[in-house]
């Protein structure tokens, strides 16, 4: 039976996928395991953390099947899925320094990818600029959240103003980044969304 499925396209093999089909999904990992794998391990650097995020990738493939809307290809489809874990991973898990290592060593090591579109050294300096010329309390108060991670109420105890000031001070930091910063508004807006 499986080498009937390996036969089938991801098309095929995706609509199968949708019904429950337990041997369609079993050709997808096979198919696309050791890929993604690759792609979470250039990126982390950690062979047992790309796994873990590798394995709730095609666990939430098999749980959320049913709902699968694929707007382009499966294998473009599970490059952006594990992308997007691991940079979520990497912004939950490490500094912003770190973020921003881990981001560039990404972007040099893999050519193909749509984030090397950009010069993300470049874009990262843009934002650093547009950050310091925030006004200077609203400035001081996005690094507090967004380079100290401390939270609203932290902050707002610290400089004795309101929760509402501190929330307000940041969603207007974050408008004039993102007004400020030049094109591609998509891939920047996903990257001041990593540092929130």
């Amino acid at each position: 039976m499986m080498p009937l499925y390996s036969s089938l396209s991801d098309i095929d093999l995706v609509e199968l996928l949708k019904t429950g089909d337990s041997y369609a999904f079993t050709e997808i990992f096979d198919r696309y395991w050791d890929k993604m794998y690759v792609h979470a391990l250039k990126m982390l650097q950690n062979e047992e953390e790309a796994k873990d995020l590798l394995q709730e990738i095609f666990t939430s493939l098999w749980i959320k099947a049913d709902k699968l809307e694929l707007h382009t290809n499966l294998s473009g489809y599970l490059y952006v899925a594990t992308r997007r874990k691991v940079l979520n991973y990497i912004r939950k898990s490490k500094t912003q320094t770190a973020f921003y290592d881990n981001l560039y060593a990404y972007a040099e090591s893999n050519q193909q990818s749509a984030i090397d579109i950009i010069n993300v050294k470049e874009l990262a300096a843009s934002l650093e600029f547009e950050i310091q010329n925030l006004p200077p309390k609203m400035r001081h108060v996005f690094e507090m959240s967004r380079i100290s991670y401390l939270s609203h109420k932290e902050i707002a105890v610290k400089l004795n103003i309101s929760n509402n000031t501190v929330k307000r001070q940041i969603s207007n930091a974050i408008k004039i980044i993102r007004m400020k910063l030049e094109n591609p508004v998509r891939l920047i807006t996903i990257l001041i969304s990593l540092i929130i």
